[in-house]
C-alpha cells in the first residue's frame, strides 16, 4: 500500500508480488513488518523500484554490487565523491585484513557512479570514516586510524597512523562510528553501550584514559585530544546538527530520539554512569514511542533542493522497518521534543537495511543500505557478505553540481557560509581551518557576524571564526550581550572550549546566569561550568540554582548537578550555602545526598546548621531525604553537632514527611529513641503498609538486631509485610532462620516461596537446609528454577553440588549440547502448532522463568534488558535462552559479592561508589558498606542462567514461546480480554 501523499515508484507489479504469500512463502508466525526475510534478494533497479517516496521525489541506484558491498559508513569528498567504507568482517573484530576504501565518482552527471578507485585494501573491521586535516580517518577497533594524503592522492600504499587506541569490541555493532565534522571543528562519533572503551593515545597510561561506553565523543583534528562530549542511552549510530548547532541522535531498544547537549548524561539501556554521584539523568525528548527496535543513521536536512518543509527535519532509518522515518523539533523549554513528521520512505524490499542517508553538493541525498536477509546482528547464519548498495534520493531535476572547494580562495569559502546548502557550508569551513588563522578571512568573516540579519549565519562565521582561531575576547563578549539566544549560547561553549574563559567572560556568565531569560543560554551556561576549574563554578551555579523557573525544566537542573557534584564534594562551605538561595528542591536532595556520602563530620554537621535556619518544608524534606539516602550502608555513625536538637524541632513540625525523615536520620545516627520509634512502626497493624515496609527498609538498613525476632513474627501469618520479612531475614546469620522460613513454606504463595528461597541460598547452611526440605517434598523441585540453581551452584558445598547435578543436571552445558538442546526446541517450536498454546498461561511462565530480571509488557523487574516483546525469530530467542552467556554486555555479568559474615549475595553491579556497592539481586538493590565485604567476584556467564526451560514440558514451552510473541500484553488465564 502506497501511503497518502507518496508516490509509488516502477513496477508496481513487485509490491504485490512481495506482499503475496507467494512472494512472502507467508509463514503465519512471522511478522511480515519485522521478518527474516523469505524472498530471495532483489537486483538493486528492483529494490528501488519496490520503493515509495512523498510525490516529488526520485530513487535511482548510484552504485551497487559487485562494485560495492556491505557499506557500513560513507563520507564525501570536497569534490563530492564518495569515499565507502566496506566492512564484510563484520560482525567479526578484528577480522583478516581485506576491507576497502573505495572512491565513487559520477564523472558525466548522470546520477550514478561510472568510476570505481580502491584507496586501501587492508582494512579489518572498521565502523567509521571521515576526510579531512591532511587525510583520512577510520575507526577500525581498536584504533582510530588517520592515512596522509594529498587532494589528489587517490591511493595509499603505506600502513596509517595510530592516532587514539583502546576502542573496544565487545560487541561489534556498538563500537566507535559515524563520524561527522562539528560547528566547533571537532569530528564527532557516536558509540554503543555494551562495548567498553578505554581511549587515548598511544602509551597513554589506563587512568589517563577516557572511558566511553555509551554516548557522543568528539576529536580534536590538531591536538587528538579526545572528550566524552555527552554519555548514556544505548547503541547510538550517527549524530547531526542543524541550522542552529543543535545536535540529534537516535538510539536502539529504549526510547529512539535524544538531544545532544554537552556535558549531558542520558537515561542509559543497563549499566551505571561512570560517576556514581550521577543520581538524576536526562530523559528522552520523544513524545511517543515507536517500538523499541533497530534506528540507524543521523541527517538534519540542510541540502537546500528539497521543499522547505523539510528542512532541519531529522532522518533515520528503522531498520527492522525498512523505511527511512523523518521527525522534527519543537521547543520545550532549554531543548526541544520531537515531533513525528511521517516516514519518508518506506520499501517493499524486506532485505533493505538502510544505515546512513547524506546530503551532498547538489542537495539530493545518498542513503546507504546494507542489504541483507537479517536485520539483527546475532543471526550470523543467514548473512549475506556479497551485496549492499547506495543510492541517491532527488526532489525535482537538481541543477549538476561540479565543485572542487579545495581548489577555491579564501574568499570564496568565506561566501560559501552564506550557501543554502549547508555541505559546501560545513566543507569550506573545514578548509578553512585546515589553512589556519588569517586576518582578510577574520575580517571577512566579522563582517558576516556584525551585518547579516539571519541569526544561522551569524552562527555561521561565528563557528568559522573560532575553528579559524580569531574569535577574539571582543568579538566573543559582543556575542554574549547580543539579542539572539543562539548566538548568545554558542558564545558561551566556545568560549568554554578549553576550560579557560578570561575574567571578562567568567564575570559576564555569572551575569547572564543571574538575568537572561533563555533558557537555552541557562542549559549552555550550565554546561560550560562543568568544563570550569572547581572555584570557577559556583558563581555562575549560584545564580542558575536560583532560577526557580527552570524548576521542572528537562536539563538544567540536571546540568546544574553534574558541574556542581565534584565542587561540592570539594568545598562543603559553598554547596551547603546553596541550600539557602535554591529554587530546585531536588537539587537540595542532591547537596544533601552527596555531603553525607563524603563520610566527613565536618559536612553533617554544616547540613544540619544549614537545615535548621531553613523554613522551605520541600527543601529540608529533600535535604533530609538525600541525607538518608547517602548514608545507606553504613552503620555506628556518629551524630552530628546539633542534630539532637534539630530532631526534637523537626518532630514538632506540622509535615509527617518531615518527621518521618528526621526520625529515620536519628536511628541511622543509633538514636535508641529513634529506632523504637521504628520498631513500633513496624509492628503496629494498623500503620499504613507503605510506612511499615519503610520503617523495616531503615533498620535493616542499620542492621538493628531487634528486627530479626519482629521479621520472624510476620511469617506465621498471612500478611502484605511477609514476602518483605523473608528477604530481610537474609541479614541475619542466626541459627534457626532457615528452620523457621522452611516451617511455613507449605503455606506461602509463589512469590513468597520465591522470596524464601532467594533468602536461604545466599548462606551455605541455607543451602544444605533448602535441599534437605526438598528431599522432604516440603519444597517442591520445579521450585528451584534456573536463576536460584545457578547462585546454588556457586556457592554450595561439594556434597550440595553433587546433589544439585544428581538432580537438577548440569548447571553449565557444553557448545554440543547447547547445539542439540536448540535443535530439539526448534523440532516443535517452528511448526504451525504452536498457536494453539496459550499465551495466558506463557505470561504466567513468563512471571515465573524471566520476571525476575525482565520486563515486558509492563510486568517483571529490570535487572537484565526490558523485553519489547514481538519476538517472531525463533533463532535468536532460542540462542539467547540456550546459550545466554554467548554474547554477554559488561553490565549484565553475574557479580558474586561475599559478605563478612559469610553472606554471598548474586546480581549485578549498577553502583561502585567511594563507601557502598550497590547490588541488583533478584530481591531488589542492595546497598553494602565496603567494610562488610570479604570479597566481591565479577564471572564471565551472563547473569541469566542457562537451563531457564528445564523442567518445563513441551505444551508449557509453546505457551512461553507464544506469549514472547505477543506485541501487547496478553489476559491472565480467567482474565477476560
Amino acid at each position: 500500500m502506497v501511503a497518502s501523499g507518496m508516490k509509488k515508484l516502477k513496477y508496481p507489479f513487485l509490491t504485490a508480488l512481495l506482499c503475496s504469500p507467494l512472494g512472502l512463502q507467508a509463514n503465519p508466525l512471522e511478522d511480515k513488518g519485522r521478518p527474516v526475510a523469505q524472498t530471495a534478494a532483489l537486483p538493486a533497479a528492483e529494490t528501488v523500484a519496490a520503493m515509495t517516496v512523498p510525490e516529488g521525489f526520485s530513487v535511482n541506484v548510484f552504485a551497487a554490487e559487485p562494485d560495492v558491498v556491505q557499506p557500513i559508513a560513507f563520507t564525501m569528498d570536497d569534490r563530492g565523491r564518495l569515499w565507502v567504507l566496506e566492512c564484510t568482517n563484520y560482525p567479526n573484530s578484528p577480522g583478516e585484513p581485506k576491507d576497502k576504501i573505495l572512491i565513487l565518482e559520477d564523472t558525466n552527471g548522470d546520477g550514478k557512479s561510472d568510476k570505481r578507485t580502491v584507496f586501501y585494501d587492508r582494512l579489518t573491521f572498521a565502523s567509521g570514516i571521515a576526510l579531512g586535516h591532511g587525510g583520512v580517518w577510520v575507526g577500525a577497533p581498536p584504533n582510530l586510524l588517520f592515512f596522509p594524503r594529498r587532494d589528489d592522492q587517490d591511493v595509499f600504499d603505506r600502513e596509517p597512523e595510530i592516532v587514539l587506541d583502546g576502542w573496544g569490541a565487545q560487541d561489534t555493532h556498538e563500537t566507535l562510528n559515524n563520524f561527522i565534522w562539528g560547528p566547533d571543528g571537532w569530528l564527532y562519533g557516536t558509540h554503543g553501550i555494551f562495548t567498553h572503551s578505554k581511549v587515548g593515545k598511544p602509551g597513554t597510561p589506563e587512568d589517563q584514559r577516557v572511558g566511553i561506553n555509551a554516548g557522543i565523543f568528539r576529536v580534536h583534528p590538531k591536538t587528538r585530544q579526545i572528550e566524552l562530549y555527552a554519555e548514556g542511552g544505548s547503541n547510538q549510530w550517527g549524530v547531526d546538527f542543524n541550522d542552529h548547532g543543535q545536535a540529534y541522535f537516535a538510539a536502539c531498544v529504549i526510547s529512539h530520539m535524544w538531544q545532544g547537549i554537552q556535558g549531558a548524561r542520558y537515561s542509559r539501556q543497563a549499566g551505571s554512569h561512570f560517576n556514581p554521584h550521577t543520581y538524576e539523568d536526562i530523559r528522552t525528548i520523544a513524545g511517543f514511542a515507536y517500538e523499541k527496535r533497530a534506528y540507524c543513521g543521523a541527517m538534519i536536512y540542510l541540502g537546500g533542493s528539497w521543499p522547505e518543509s523539510y528542512r532541519n527535519t531529522f532522518f533515520f532509518n528503522d531498520i527492522h522497518m525498512n523505511r527511512l522515518r523523518n521527525e522534527r523539533h519543537e521547543p520545550d523549554g532549554s531543548g526541544t521534543r520531537a515531533v513525528k513528521h511521517g516516514d519518508f520512505l518506506v520499501s517493499g524490499d524486506p532485505w533493505f537495511r538502510g544505515l546512513s542517508p547524506q546530503y551532498g553538493p547538489d542537495g539530493s541525498v545518498f542513503l546507504s543500505d546494507w542489504y541483507d536477509r537479517v536485520p539483527c546482528h546475532q543471526q550470523r547464519e543467514f548473512t549475506d557478505r556479497s551485496n549492499g548498495r547506495l543510492y541517491r534520493i532527488t526532489y525535482g531535476k537538481p541543477d549538476t553540481v561540479k565543485i572542487n572547494l579545495q581548489a577555491a580562495s579564501n574568499e570564496e569559502l568565506v561566501a560559501h557560509q552564506l550557501n543554502p546548502n549547508d555541505w559546501h557550508v560545513r566543507h569550506a569551513r573545514r578548509i578553512l581551518a585546515e589553512r589556519g588563522p588569517n586576518p582578510e578571512v577574520h575580517t571577512a568573516l566579522k563582517k558576516i557576524l556584525d551585518g547579516n540579519p539571519d541569526p544561522t549565519r551569524k552562527l555561521r562565521a561565528l563557528w568559522a571564526l573560532h575553528v579559524t582561531e580569531g574569535l577574539d575576547e571582543k568579538t566573543s563578549l559582543s556575542q554574549l550581550a547580543g539579542n539572539d539566544e543562539h548566538l548568545r549560547s554558542w558564545a558561551i561553549q566556545l568560549a568554554a572550549e578549553n576550560g579557560r574563559p578570561s575574567a571578562h567572560q567568567l564575570a559576564e556568565f555569572a551575569k547572564l546566569a543571574a538575568s537572561d531569560p533563555s533558557p537555552m543560554v541557562r542549559r549552555y551556561l550550565a554546561s560550560a561550568a562543568g568544563r570550569l576549574p572547581l572555584d570557577q563554578r559556583w558563581p555562575i551555579l549560584n545564580a542558575l540554582a536560583s532560577r526557580g523557573e527552570d524548576l521542572s525544566d528537562p536539563n538544567i537542573r540536571q546540568l546544574i548537578w553534574y558541574a556542581m557534584e565534584p565542587a561540592a564534594a570539594a568545598d562543603f562551605d559553598k554547596a551547603v550555602a546553596v541550600l539557602a538561595i535554591s529554587g530546585m528542591p531536588k537539587l537540595n536532595h542532591h547537596i544533601g545526598r552527596r555531603l553525607a556520602s563524603t563520610g566527613d563530620l565536618s559536612a553533617l554537621n554544616k547540613l544540619v546548621a544549614s537545615i535548621a535556619s531553613l523554613e522551605d518544608h520541600e527543601s529540608i524534606s529533600h535535604i533530609l531525604g538525600g541525607m538518608k539516602t547517602g548514608l545507606e550502608g553504613r552503620a555506628d555513625l556518629v551524630p552530628p553537632i546539633g542534630w539532637q536538637e534539630l530532631h526534637d524541632q523537626l518532630q514538632a513540625h506540622e509535615n509527617e514527611s518531615i518527621r518521618n525523615e528526621a526520625r529515620t536520620l536519628s536511628a541511622c545516627f543509633g538514636g535508641e529513641t529513634a529506632i523504637q520509634e521504628l520498631r513500633d512502626a513496624l509492628a503496629d497493624g494498623k500503620n499504613p503498609v507503605e510506612n511499615r515496609r519503610t520503617a523495616m527498609a531503615t533498620l535493616l538498613a542499620i542492621n538493628d538486631a531487634g528486627t530479626r525476632d519482629q521479621l520472624l513474627e510476620l511469617l506465621t501469618s498471612e500478611n502484605p509485610l511477609r514476602k518483605d520479612a523473608l528477604r530481610g531475614l537474609a541479614n541475619y546469620a542466626q541459627p534457626g532462620i532457615h528452620q523457621a522460613i522452611l516451617a511455613v513454606y507449605p503455606q506461602l504463595i509463589a512469590s513468597e516461596k520465591a522470596a524464601a528461597i532467594g533468602t536461604l541460598i545466599t548462606r551455605k547452611e541455607g543451602i544444605t537446609s533448602l535441599i534437605a526440605a526438598v528431599e522432604s517434598k516440603v519444597v517442591a523441585l520445579a521450585d528451584l528454577t534456573a536463576p536460584f540453581v545457578s547462585q546454588m551452584a556457586n556457592l554450595a558445598d561439594p556434597a550440595d553440588s553433587e546433589w544439585i547435578a544428581r538432580n537438577w543436571g548440569a548447571v553449565r552445558k557444553s557448545s554440543a549440547e547447547k547445539v542439540a538442546e536448540i535443535a530439539h526446541f526448534k523440532k516443535f517450536l517452528g511448526t504451525d502448532a504452536i498457536l494453539a498454546a496459550d499465551p495466558g498461561n506463557g505470561r504466567v511462565l513468563f512471571g515465573q522463568r524471566c520476571a525476575a530480571c525482565h520486563r515486558m509488557h509492563g510486568e517483571g523487574n529490570l535487572i537484565g534488558p526490558e523485553l519489547p516483546g514481538n519476538f517472531k525469530d525463533l533463532d535468536y530467542m532460542l540462542s539467547n535462552l540456550i546459550d545466554p552467556g554467548a554474547m554477554i554486555g559488561k553490565d549484565y555479568q553475574q557479580a558474586f559479592v561475599e559478605k563478612t559474615d559469610g553472606q554471598v549475595l548474586s546480581g549485578v553491579i549498577v553502583s561502585d561508589g567511594d563507601r557502598n556497592v550497590t547490588l541488583r539481586t533478584l530481591a531488589g538493590d542492595r546497598i553494602i558498606s565496603k567494610s562488610e565485604i570479604r570479597k566481591t567476584t565479577v564471572s564471565d556467564q551472563s547473569l541469566m542462567p542457562e537451563g531457564l526451560l528445564a523442567g518445563l514440558e513441551e505444551p508449557e514451552i509453546r505457551d512461553l514461546f507464544l506469549y514472547l510473541r505477543q506485541a501487547a500484553q496478553v489476559p491472565l488465564p480467567g482474565e477476560s480480554e
